[in-house]
């Protein structure tokens, strides 16, 4: 007998042998289609059931959403810390640092490096550093430019707006969502 070409069920033609049916025959010499087909339906059902096993156990270990928590910080020298914040979800942690300058005024010369790259802050709950070295931008009260946070929480000014300067009492704000380490 022919047979389908996906899953081999057996089939009758025109040309079948007359009273050769696809019910076993009377003396069980022909296939019995209910019994193809059952066995293919019973793996396709063993298939979904692991497949509905595999998405309940991701369901079980989906991320959760923190909200908005205070983010455990130390200001650098020169920097006072406003307030910063974090939210985590998964691997993914969304920060908002703000801080005061309330050291000297940071001159921002014409190549835009801002000199010896002072550390604003430094990021003291480990599990919510980087993974890896990101590079966030920052506003100013009068400028604008970006920012080094390292995998060992230093918060870093990098670079500015050419020709300007963070004054004594400038606000500075980083916000910025990069990779962690850890899941939650």
């Amino acid at each position: 007998m022919p047979q389908t070409p996906t899953y081999g069920f057996d089939f009758e033609t025109p040309q079948s042998k007359p009273g050769i049916t696809l019910t076993g025959d009377i003396d069980g010499s022909s296939p019995i289609l209910a019994e193809q087909v059952e066995t293919v339906i019973a793996g396709i059902d063993a298939r979904v059931s692991a497949a509905e096993g595999d998405i309940a156990a991701l369901q079980a270990v989906s991320p959760s959403d923190t909200g908005w928590l205070t983010l455990a910080t130390t200001a650098g020298s020169g920097f006072t810390l406003s307030s910063a914040l974090y939210r985590q979800w998964g691997p993914l942690v969304s920060v908002f640092i703000q801080f005061q300058r309330s050291g000297a005024d940071l001159v921002i010369g014409s190549s835009g490096n801002i000199i010896g790259d002072p550390t604003m802050c430094t990021i003291t709950t480990a599990t919510l550093r980087p993974s890896q070295t990101w590079f966030p931008g920052y506003v100013a009260t009068a400028t604008s430019g970006g920012a080094v946070m390292a995998t060992g929480g230093d918060v870093n000014l990098a670079d500015g707006n050419s020709n300007s300067t963070i004054a004594t009492g400038d606000l500075i704000r980083v916000t910025t969502t990069y990779f962690v380490a850890t899941f939650n």
